[in-house]
């Protein structure tokens, strides 16, 4: 799995997001007053570029700037007029694109320019001019920023003549077709921008410590879309390991043995690995698969639906016992060389003592954190299923102590992240794509990840595709391998 939030895309939301707080009028009045003075020194390096960039546009914007400070107030019209003052901290924010090469086409871009008799000032214009086109629909329509479209217009128009670059522009259709991204990123945005009004902040540092202060207060906030939790701590059991969650739920090391050798997962891994150790080496087959003949006695004897069996011919046509070989290696007890199965050393400990605390939090956290629950179906990739799988299980703490439906669980789990019924761009309706991200939720997490370690029941009264009105209570086991703060 992989966390998406350092992208370039994000990076540069949240820069275009700092050139808006620089663009405060009076903090850009007094960083225009000493670059007037030329007492530029104890500017940081970010003042100083303002201050460089403000002296570059002095012949255009020389009264805005002079009478910034009684400007506070004063709104342009972005359909006509021209912001002086974000002007300037946007201008700021390219120089830093190409300085940083982030994305990489801006400085080619700005590099083809300046090969075309473009000057530097000249240059940064037009490559202000392109990420506008961009830049425009996060504010308007409230969609994502296009990376892979900035990157494109950036490699197209580096090949355009200058002077042709604007024209061009003006016939370019907007980034419409943006993806949407959740209102409550803008929301928290219009408030922050709201407890800044009239404030007026010596320095970008001064400011920047404020939005901190302010940011970290909000995080604090507990919200209801998360049961309770808040921000900062969703985001903890979202990217963090297990020991930095520990002021919300820790994982109980000393379980009891006997009902470790209970759990579905462990009871097929303890039979795979003894029955490995009798056969080994077992020869894989050409594709390097397990024998038929081993493949189909586990498959018999651990059938995925025990009411409806049916009969295999290769490990491929069961992804539950394909997965188990895969989850086993990763573990470190399987291994195959030379088109060949072995027990590890560990694995042969195992296969004679049987799986224990230690061994069965070893498996827990294999299964978790590297195996890719989305290979086991053809839903969409959703990886926030897997990556959310403990607030999942907190869903589960509060809400199935007793007994709870499936598809209220998976309501609870897409209010906390609405992003997955449009997270795959499918033909269909509404309500189709909500049933495909609850019918996603409940197998990948409630059937194939809790039920199999042990953690729910499931009561299935009937088995009607994506209806999935099936009653979950969580195991005791639940609560003696979880313990909640």
């Amino acid at each position: 799995m992989s966390s998406k939030a350092n992208s370039p895309n994000l990076n540069i939301i949240d820069s275009a997001f700092e050139a808006f707080r620089q663009a405060n009028r009076q903090h850009l009045h007094n960083i225009w007053r000493r670059a007037q003075s030329g007492h530029l020194d104890g500017l940081s390096e970010e003042e100083g570029r303002l201050a460089e960039v403000m002296l570059a546009h002095s012949d255009e914007y020389f009264n805005q700037f002079e009478f910034a400070d009684v400007l506070a107030d004063r709104e342009f019209n972005p359909e006509g007029e021209v912001n002086p003052f974000m002007h300037v901290a946007l201008h700021a924010l390219l120089e830093k694109q190409v300085k940083d090469h982030e994305p990489i086409e801006a400085l080619q871009f700005y590099n083809a320019m300046l090969k075309n008799k473009c000057t530097a000032h000249e240059a940064t214009h037009l490559l202000m001019g392109i990420l506008l086109k961009f830049l425009f629909p996060i504010l308007k329509k409230r969609s994502r920023f296009d990376l892979d479209g900035y990157r494109k217009l950036l490699k197209i128009y580096k090949t355009r003549k200058p002077d042709k670059i604007m024209a061009f522009l003006e016939s370019e259709p907007d980034s419409s077709d943006a993806e949407e991204v959740d209102e409550k990123k803008f929301q928290v945005f219009d408030e922050m921008r709201s407890a800044m009004k009239g404030q007026a902040f010596e320095s970008i540092e001064k400011a920047q410590a404020f939005a901190d202060a302010w940011l970290e207060k909000k995080n604090a906030e507990p919200k209801s879309e998360f049961l309770g939790l808040s921000p900062e701590q969703m985001r903890r059991l979202l990217y963090r390991a297990f020991e930095e969650t520990s002021d919300i739920v820790t994982l109980n090391r000393k379980l009891s043995s006997e009902k470790v050798l209970e759990i579905p997962i462990v009871k097929e891994a303890v039979y795979f690995l003894k029955r490995l150790g009798e056969l080994q080496p077992l020869k894989a087959t050409a594709k390097g698969n397990l024998p038929r003949a081993f493949a189909c006695e586990i498959h018999n004897r651990f059938p995925e639906d025990p009411d409806f069996p049916w009969p295999i011919v290769s490990e491929q046509d069961d992804m539950r016992l394909s997965s188990l070989r895969h989850i086993l290696e990763m573990c470190g007890w399987v291994r195959k060389r030379n088109q060949k199965f072995y027990l590890t050393k560990k694995g042969k400990i195992l296969s004679e003592k049987g799986v224990g605390p230690d061994d069965f939090h070893h498996l827990f956290q294999t299964y978790t954190r590297k195996f890719n629950w989305a290979s086991r179906d053809l839903y969409p990739e959703l990886d926030i299923i897997q990556q959310a799988f403990l607030f999942s299980c907190y869903i589960l703490h509060i809400k199935a102590k007793t007994c709870a439906n499936a598809n209220e669980l998976s309501t609870y789990f897409i209010q906390a992240f609405p992003a997955v019924i449009n997270a795959e761009e499918r033909d269909l309706s509404s309500e189709e794509s909500l049933q495909l991200a609850q019918h996603s939720f409940y197998v990948r997490f409630i059937e194939r990840f809790c039920e199999y370690f042990g953690l729910v029941t499931i009561e299935k009264k009937e088995k009607r595709s994506l209806q999935l009105d099936y009653l979950i209570r969580t195991t005791p086991f639940f609560d003696e391998m979880f313990q909640w703060k």
